[in-house]
């Protein structure tokens, strides 16, 4: 197979990733409800979002590391950022973090060279070393996302306390004041206690939360940020691990062979 086809391989496989990244990020940006209500939906959903940040660490891996020269390797992080706004939702926020995405991804594309360069023998820790700054990258304009669709949902609906966690704290308190009570007084001291605790609550929102409203999707998105990089750190090396297998699988399928060169090396020394 020529070698322009193999990169346009490498090129579609980092594309259609990306665009599968978008595609969650989508998801992730109106999930806005799910993360003040958290349920199996949600951890589905940062399921798919692993799934997605692994298929890019792999294929770009790949595309770092055998295509050359460098700017044709940005050309391609280019056209993956390209298919992940389309993914996505092509608007200006949006589009400010795919330009995060693709300066990330080039400073990683350039690490990986220069430490290619600097070996004796071909060997993937120049892509461990770099793989982290890239899982960040894509986790910061993950997050962005979900902070610019909170800041919307908020701005449109404002901001309620879930349900579930009002649940949390009523809950036990009903229980144990209707301990306390006869049998008969029981159904009427309940409807006066929800009512007296939501009005309680309502205050407490009003004078405590209402005033920061604006920084709830701030918050949501930084501790978020910190959690899935938390998450990512601990994983991290499966996408090397596995790029350390299927590079030798690549030069077994003739994809790929072995270049030994031999170089002139130029140094100053003292006599």
């Amino acid at each position: 197979m020529n070698k322009h086809l193999k990169f346009a391989f490498f090129a579609v496989l980092l594309t259609g990733a990306g665009y599968f990244f978008g595609i969650i990020c989508r998801q992730i940006n109106q999930s806005c409800n799910l993360i003040f209500s958290p349920s199996t939906e949600l951890l589905h959903l940062l399921l798919w979002l692993f799934a997605a940040l692994g298929a890019i660490a792999l294929t770009a891996g790949i595309v770092a590391t055998l295509v050359r020269p460098l700017w044709i390797v940005i050309l391609i992080f280019t056209l993956s950022g390209v298919a992940m706004l389309l993914g996505w939702q092509v608007s200006v926020s949006n589009s400010v973090l795919i330009l995060v995405y693709i300066s990330v991804a080039s400073f990683y594309a350039y690490n990986i060279a220069r430490g290619l360069n600097e070996r004796i023998t071909f060997s993937v820790h120049p892509i461990s070393e770099s793989q982290g700054m890239l899982l960040m990258g894509l986790i910061l304009v993950a997050c962005g996302g979900l902070y610019f669709g909170c800041s919307t949902h908020i701005e449109r609906e404002g901001f309620v306390i879930p349900e579930s966690y009002m649940q949390m704290f009523v809950g036990p308190m009903r229980e144990q004041v209707l301990a306390q009570m006869p049998e008969a007084e029981r159904g009427q001291t309940q409807a006066e206690f929800e009512e007296h605790f939501q009005n309680m609550m309502d205050h407490l929102f009003e004078e405590t939360v209402k005033p920061y409203e604006q920084y709830i999707p701030l918050a949501i998105a930084v501790g978020l940020f910190f959690t899935l990089q938390t998450a990512a750190s601990l994983v991290s090396w499966i996408p090397s691990f596995l790029l350390s297998g299927i590079f030798p699988l690549l030069k077994t399928l003739k994809v790929t062979t072995v270049v030994i060169e031999t170089e002139e090396v130029q140094r100053l020394i003292v006599e």
